[in-house]
């Protein structure tokens, strides 16, 4: 295609005049072109950017790329020897020829290096820390080493109320492992970190060590005189230790009523093709079946839930592989799968209950309690039940709830009490629930351990006392008001709402903060109700309560947070590096866990780069179709 110059100048084109001074005009013109063009890019990028991207001098550092190679190691589980692949050195020496890839002791140095920078950084913060620190702790072995870890985490709400969890050890314990030693280890550790005047509660499993530590832990604690209320909120059992040894006495007498199932699966599991032929059946009977159906593991009653949760929908098919299998002839009769249904209902009720208060990102304590509760009522109606099988299940799980129980409800109603959603109203319902009218008297245990703890946060009940000594007395400034209960009388409500209001303002001024927050009506209850919240928004009404409430709910209702800390164990001591030495396991688990994760890049950001990406592409393709 011929170029075509549209100029205001008009220029000799006859045969006779040559083509010389076309030519010129054309290179003239293209040059223009070339100038004019580039401006426009430079300008169109500029208006773009709108001064927003700025170009960095980058300054390549050494040592910095070290730690972060360190850091990565760490966070991301590489191993040591990455430093020492081949393909890895390459693609390093692409990105920055600059760096000196090291050796991989020299990574297992800078590991340390890290660990050693960021215990510091967080031991500073908990020195400065002015609230209380709860521990939950548990012994893990590997399965390629021949050490025994013990991992111990801190819980606390920090300064803007959010629940934290650190790992402070993650250490190889001697034998043997009774009380005697795990306090030694433990009570080393709380020296170390410099917390033994900040501890609220430790929560262990039920194992005798654990019981015999504590009790060491507590004298030792009581003896500096660190401990509030002499130490009764100091030993908290993991709830879901507790729940897991009731349902075991309960699976126990129940647990030969599922042998069928038990035994038809295994038939499953002893041949590709017999499972085949299962899914064949399912198929046929059209039954939607998104879960493979798995063994149980006896000793783990959950498993035996998820067992009976899969299998139940699947009755139907098991009948059509008795028909295609002639080889199987398990099939559950039609009481078996009753039975099954019956026991499944019940243990439902247990693995709820585990899930809803087995968190460690968010307050527990509180949740515990309303749980505990409500599956001890249910086991009351198992007790009546109109199956024999049931009642007799009912028995020895009341046994195991009662053993536990009592000493470790304290400080799980005192939670709940202060969940504004709950308060004491709900402590009176399910205690009045529980034992009828002697359920006064923990009600009473409840209602003197808060004021007690309320008044060793500094908190002040004498103008509770005045208030309750007016109300005996039947002293009122308001004056006698006839209510009447009278439908047609249209003011008898107000007539109540004024004496209400009355009566609570003219005693506001002679209640304690603990007695003003009890007397409040309840906050409505939501699924996404955030307790932290509402106290951080409403601690100047009640500075000290909220300060209780920041300690208390820092307590985790399990020890799920130490046992996590074991499946990252079991990554970071694989087959590949059980050489690891015990240091460099702490190192590694500790550091992971206090690294912080970055925060992905945001959608606007992504949309403003291929905003920016498409743009230039645009003034790219228009300038190369101008220059051509």
């Amino acid at each position: 295609m011929p170029y075509v110059s549209i100029v205001k100048k008009k220029m000799a084109g006859d045969s006779s005049c040559g083509t010389s001074h076309l030519k010129k005009h054309i290179d003239n013109c293209i040059a223009r072109r070339h100038r004019s063009g580039g401006q426009q890019v430079l300008q169109l990028a500029k208006n773009a950017l709108d001064d927003k991207v700025k170009v960095q001098t980058f300054k390549f550092d050494q040592e910095r790329s070290r730690m972060d190679l360190a850091r990565a190691i760490i966070k991301h589980n590489y191993p040591f020897n990455i430093v020492e692949h081949e393909y890895f050195e390459i693609f390093l020496n692409n990105l920055e020829p600059n760096f000196k890839l090291i050796s991989r002791n020299t990574a297992r140095a800078d590991v340390i290096s890290v660990y050693k920078e960021e215990k510091a950084k967080l031991y500073k913060y908990l020195d400065d820390f002015d609230g209380k620190i709860s521990l939950t702790t548990d012994l893990w072995t590997s399965d390629h080493q021949n050490f025994a870890y013990a991992c111990l985490t801190a819980h606390y709400v920090n300064e803007h109320w959010e629940l934290k969890k650190k790992i402070i050890a993650f250490k190889s314990v001697p034998y043997p492992h009774d009380g005697e030693t795990l306090f030694r280890f433990i009570s080393d550790i709380i020296l170390e970190w410099n917390i033994d005047k900040k501890l609220t509660s430790v929560v262990v499993d039920n194992a005798s060590s654990n019981d015999s530590m504590v009790k060491c832990l507590k004298s030792w604690l009581l003896d500096k005189s660190l401990l509030n209320l002499g130490g009764d909120l100091f030993h908290v059992r993991c709830s879901a230790h507790i729940l897991n040894l009731i349902v075991q006495d309960g699976l126990a007498i129940v647990g030969k009523l599922l042998h069928k199932i038990r035994e038809t699966l295994k038939y499953l599991k002893r041949s590709t093709s017999s499972y085949q032929k299962f899914e064949n059946a399912i198929n046929q009977c059209k039954l939607k079946n998104k879960k493979r159906v798995g063994m149980d593991v006896q000793n783990r009653w959950n498993s035996t839930f998820l067992m009976l949760e899969t299998a139940l929908p699947l009755k139907e098919a098991f009948c059509r592989l008795e028909q295609m299998d002639r080889n199987y002839k398990l099939n559950p009769s039609e009481n078996d799968w009753k039975v099954a249904s019956v026991v499944h209902g019940c243990l439902k009720k247990f693995y709820e209950a585990t899930c809803h208060f087995s968190g460690s990102n968010f307050p527990t304590a509180n949740v515990f309690f309303p749980d505990i509760c409500n599956l001890r009522l249910k086991m009351r109606q198992w007790e009546v039940s109109e199956h024999d099988f049931i009642r007799e299940m009912a028995i020895p799980m009341k046994a195991k709830f009662e053993k536990y129980w009592e000493e470790c409800s304290l400080v799980l109603a005192i939670a709940v009490v202060l969940d504004p959603r709950f308060k004491l109203a709900l402590v009176e319902y399910y205690y009045n629930e529980l034992y009828g009218e002697g359920g006064e008297r923990y009600v009473d245990r409840v209602r003197n351990a808060i004021a007690d703890l309320f008044v060793e946060y500094g908190g002040d009940l004498a103008p509770f006392s005045s208030y309750v000594d007016n109300i005996g007395e039947g002293t009122s400034t308001c004056g006698n008001i006839d209510v009447q209960d009278d439908d047609d009388d249209k003011l008898s409500d107000f007539d109540k709402w004024y004496q209400q209001s009355c009566s609570s303002t003219i005693l506001a001024s002679q209640k304690s903060e603990l007695q003003s927050y009890l007397d409040e009506p309840v906050f409505p209850r939501k699924d996404d109700f955030d307790i932290l919240g509402w106290w951080k928004a409403n601690s100047p009404k009640f500075p000290i309560l909220s300060k209780m409430a920041r300690d208390i709910l820092a307590i985790p209702a399990t020890t799920v947070a130490s046992e996590s800390a074991f499946s990252v164990g079991g990554r970071v001591i694989d087959e590949t590096r059980a050489s690891l030495l015990p240091d460099v396991v702490e190192a590694l688990i500790t550091t992971g866990d206090w690294l912080p994760l970055k925060k992905k890049r945001s959608k606007s950001f992504m949309f403003m780069f291929l905003l920016l990406f498409f743009l230039f592409k645009s003034i790219l393709q228009v300038c190369l179709v101008e220059l051509l």
